[in-house]
């Protein structure tokens, strides 16, 4: 079982289906001194969650995806007690909803400013 203690601090996992959005935004964390870990869904993303050994700091969740959406991945999250202390930053194309789902740390709006994302995953990360 793990815990808080064994958090990765310096690691993102970024889950979008949009491949050129999910590589520039890795390359990007990568470039800023992250390592990256990167889902093209939330299942997969469950998928690497539950294997890996540290957790990253913090989840970029974009909403949209097939085979199990951000929402989805976000009701899972919040149900399980190992992974639901994982933050999470949605980056969306849509705006965001007038009420903020539980368990989202920030939304952010495609195309995303890169030093708002910075700052946000600095808050958390670092």
């Amino acid at each position: 079982m793990r815990n808080d203690s064994l958090n990765d601090e310096k690691s993102v996992m970024v889950v979008d289906d949009d491949t050129s959005v999910r590589e520039s935004m890795s390359r990007l964390l990568e470039a800023k001194g992250y390592s990256v870990l990167q889902a093209d869904n939330g299942q997969t993303a469950l998928d690497l969650l539950k294997k890996e050994p540290h957790f990253p700091c913090l989840v970029i969740l974009d909403l949209a995806m097939p085979i199990m959406d951000g929402r989805r991945f976000l009701e899972i999250r919040a149900e399980d007690p190992i992974l639901r202390d994982i933050p999470v930053v949605v980056v969306s194309g849509n705006p965001p909803p007038p009420k903020q789902p539980k368990g989202i740390e920030a939304y952010l709006t495609k195309p995303v400013s890169v030093d708002r994302l910075i700052d946000v995953i600095k808050h958390k990360c670092d």
